[in-house]
């Protein structure tokens, strides 16, 4: 009897460790979008990345969109592709927005902005970028900008 029962709690042991093995995990990756305005870094903690169409025919935009975890600033990357939807450097027809959403401070606005972007599918983008925004009287310059992004 103390065989049987032995052998039944190996047997179980056994196949929880199996299944346990076979499980898989669907992390959803994590999104980034942050950058470095003059000497103040931003982090966004809520990400999106999506593409749209524009109202030029056949051309399309990436917009990666995100808010910083204090709810404090707006910040928003553009890139409208001149042809097709593709890996490569872009100046014209690249933006970027940062706004404060409290409206307690001025928003800045892209002088100059360069998107180079690294990779890019119907699911994925990622890429970096750097430049000058400015909120009409001053320009501060952009680095260190950086996103990865899931496309919805």
């Amino acid at each position: 009897m103390r065989i049987k029962l032995l052998l039944a709690a190996t047997i179980a042991i056994v196949g929880l460790g199996l299944s346990a093995c076979n499980k898989k995990t669907d992390l959803a990756p994590s999104s980034i979008f942050t950058f470095k305005l003059d000497t103040i870094s931003y982090h966004s903690n809520s990400t999106e990345g999506y593409l749209t169409d524009t109202i030029e025919a056949g051309k399309k935009t990436l917009v990666v969109d995100g808010v910083t975890n204090n709810f404090g600033y707006h910040m928003e990357l553009m890139i409208t592709f001149p042809d097709s939807i593709r890996v490569g450097s872009y100046e014209a027809g690249a933006e970027m927005t940062l706004m404060d959403i409290q409206q307690k401070a001025v928003g800045y606005v892209s002088k100059t902005i360069k998107i180079n972007i690294t990779s890019i599918n119907s699911k994925h983008a990622e890429g970096n970028f750097s430049g000058v925004l400015t909120n009409g009287d001053i320009e501060k310059p952009l680095t260190d900008g950086t996103f990865k992004v899931e496309i919805y």
